[in-house]
């Protein structure tokens, strides 16, 4: 007959607990007192001495990455090895630097990882990751703090000293309940039937020093399967904490060690070569600005600049958006639109006989509108003063949107109001540079025919200038070609 008293039924089970445990013939408690015995110290002393010495060979925390890249890795097979090797930083940038089409190496590089990754079947994942798993188990069962739960039984035990003889006595059990507990939650965790010394020699060679002796090994498994067999551990926690209903929380090993693996080298490949193209971006970019201005720091503007940008960044807005391309747009039309290119237009236009008003007109009209846009750029980038109306606007709602999200948006607004202008400006200016250099390789086309028909005095109007004609032109169109890459490179 079941009691229905709560409390009642707890004796009963509690006693019929301690009755179990002393059928396993093992004097670790003492009932009565509710006490622990020196015998128990001893069974944790055993395992102290196996893996003590390893707690300084192999630090859990150092080694998780690293230990994972060792299972991983000396898991590859020979062709897997080679495949990873043309996928490495270095061997990816070679290939790319030597080659004369650059999506030939992408198409290779993607299916070096296709095949990479189809050599991991759902088999071998498994085994990875239960391998690196039990590795991690084995480090905390290593790394389980036995000295200081020893020293409870021996005041004046010495770490790390096994020549020293412990003097175990016997202790009130409550203060091991929770050393007891936290062991429980690695030791149901082991698999005694596992390859261990196929992991202890990984580690071994990790360490390059044996960690754990292979004598000590097989006594600690040949403990844990008794610990696992009989449950005297569980036993002792349910009598000390006279909870008959406790059972121990094993750690939980289930790491997915391959998937975060191949998932980091996938993402590391993608971002060297992102890197590769964007260095190759930033360096074309470096060599045409030296190229049209002799320096790679283009500043013309006063206004619309980085500086202005750090206190749109701080609200996490996008700010101004074309500042290069803008900066590099005005400095052209500066450098070379009032000054090379003019004195080539007036030329032709001033001195040269036309044999179609229509082409000329364009020739100058195109001019022209490049030339008002020199100033319209001036006249933008001066609107942003703060002393002028735009500039005022943007002012007062950066000081607003530290208190106001609709502020925050207005602002946002502005800006994009503010980038479409200077976009609109530099897609403009984009359009009249490739009129004006379309005409001007009309222009060469014709100088060097026998019999012009465009421009019918040729001769007449190299005497108005000491610079080649011809030169003159292909300077010119070069950098109007180069400025037009430059600004499409920077948008």
């Amino acid at each position: 007959m079941g009691s229905s008293d709560p409390e009642k039924e707890k004796k009963r089970l509690l006693k019929q607990i301690e009755k179990n445990l002393k059928k396993q013939r093992v004097k670790f408690y003492n009932s009565r007192n509710n006490t622990v015995l020196p015998r128990l110290a001893r069974y944790f002393y055993e395992f102290y001495k196996v893996l003590a010495p390893a707690q300084n060979l192999i630090r859990r925390g150092e080694t998780s990455k690293s230990l994972q890249m060792l299972i991983i890795e000396t898991s590859l097979t020979e062709d897997q090895f080679l495949v990873k090797e043309k996928l490495s930083e270095e061997s990816i940038r070679s290939r790319l630097q030597g080659a004369a089409d650059q999506d030939i190496i992408f198409e290779e590089v993607r299916n070096d990882i296709k095949n990479f990754f189809l050599e991991f079947d759902i088999n071998r994942v498994g085994e990875i990751d239960a391998k690196y798993n039990n590795a991690v188990l084995l480090l905390d069962l290593i790394h389980f703090d036995y000295y200081f739960l020893l020293k409870k039984f021996d005041s004046g035990l010495p770490e790390n000293d096994f020549l020293y003889k412990p003097h175990f006595e016997e202790i009130d059990a409550e203060y091991v309940a929770d050393d007891i507990k936290d062991f429980l939650e690695i030791i149901p965790a082991i698999n005694t039937s596992v390859n261990w010394s196929d992991i202890i020699d990984m580690l071994n060679q990790f360490r390059g020093v044996e960690i754990i002796p292979e004598a000590g090994w097989k006594k600690i498994l040949h403990l844990t399967r008794q610990i696992q067999k009989t449950e005297i551990f569980t036993m002792l926690v349910q009598l000390i904490t006279k909870d008959p209903f406790y059972k121990p929380s094993p750690r939980v090993y289930k790491a997915k060690i391959v998937e975060n693996y191949l998932g980091k080298l996938k993402t590391q490949t993608e971002i060297t070569i992102q890197r590769f193209l964007q260095e190759k971006h930033s360096s074309k970019i470096g060599e045409l600005a030296k190229y049209l201005f002799g320096t790679t720091s283009i500043v013309r503007l006063k206004n619309y600049s980085d500086k202005a940008n750090i206190l749109f960044t701080k609200l996490l807005l996008g700010g101004f958006s074309h500042i290069a391309s803008l900066n590099y747009l005005k400095a052209f039309l500066l450098d070379y639109l009032k000054k090379d290119i003019r004195e080539f237009i007036d030329l032709l236009l001033i001195k040269g006989k036309w044999t179609s008003n229509l082409v000329s007109q364009q020739l100058s009209e195109t001019y022209h509108k490049l030339l008002k846009l020199s100033d319209e750029i001036s006249e933008f980038d001066s609107s942003l003063d703060e002393e002028q109306i735009l500039g005022k606007k943007l002012k007062a709602l950066l000081i607003k949107s530290k208190r106001d999200k609709k502020a925050v948006s207005q602002l946002r607004l502005l800006l994009k109001e503010i980038n479409d202008m200077a976009k609109g400006m530099l897609a403009r200016a984009a359009s009249d540079l490739i009129i004006l250099g379309k005409t001007l390789k009309s222009t060469l086309d014709d100088y060097q025919k026998p019999h012009p028909e465009l421009i019918i005095n040729w001769k007449e109007i190299k005497n108005y200038t000491e610079k080649d004609v011809k030169i003159f032109i292909v300077d010119i169109y070069r950098k109007i070609y180069n400025f037009l890459q430059l600004l499409k490179l920077t948008k």
